[in-house]
């Protein structure tokens, strides 16, 4: 299921340049957390947490600037799987999430296995901010997750990436 999920996408292409900026989300009910990287680097970083109006209402004005501050070729965003497999209740959510960003910037979306990039996130903001800051900035986490997930990405996809769609258990769309 995993194999199929890191090569489940949103795409119109049939094959994507590894070579270019990359924009990854960390979808959450009220924030998504934000990162950049660059595949041929294989590396990626925080960009910044943006907050919802209100639970799921996506500040698109925000994704709009990022990416034309940024240029992306693609997404990455991070697909809510359990231990078991199965997906979260906020699947649903990103599903629309992703299919709205491919509607609205036609660039391919990916999807990206998000188990333990929160734990991942916590842990090397907490070793690089301390606890205080942050319990204080919840959304440090957000953003770092997102570079984790698209790390995640990257290294998923070393040879280049496929646009297979993805299996109906496993099927962000």
């Amino acid at each position: 299921m995993e194999s199929a999920l890191a090569s489940a996408s949103i795409s119109g292409t049939t094959s994507v340049s590894k070579s270019g900026t990359w924009l990854a989300f960390d979808y959450g009910a009220w924030r998504i957390g934000v990162a950049v990287g660059e595949h041929l680097l294989g590396s990626a970083r925080p960009v910044r947490t943006l907050q919802h109006c209100n639970a799921h209402q996506i500040d698109w004005i925000g994704i709009a600037a990022l990416i034309e501050e940024w240029r992306p070729i693609g997404f990455a965003v991070g697909w809510p799987l359990m231990d078991s497999g199965e997906t979260y209740p906020v699947a649903a959510f990103i599903r629309r999430f992703g299919q709205r960003l491919h509607g609205r910037f036609n660039l391919p979306v990916h999807y990206v296995d998000e188990r333990l990039s929160s734990e991942q996130a916590e842990a090397r903001v907490t070793a690089r901010h301390g606890k205080t800051q942050v319990k204080k900035t919840p959304g440090l986490i957000d953003a770092m997750a997102a570079a984790i997930i698209l790390e995640t990405f990257f290294s998923q996809n070393q040879a280049g990436f496929s646009t297979e769609a993805p299996t109906a258990s496993s099927s962000p769309s």
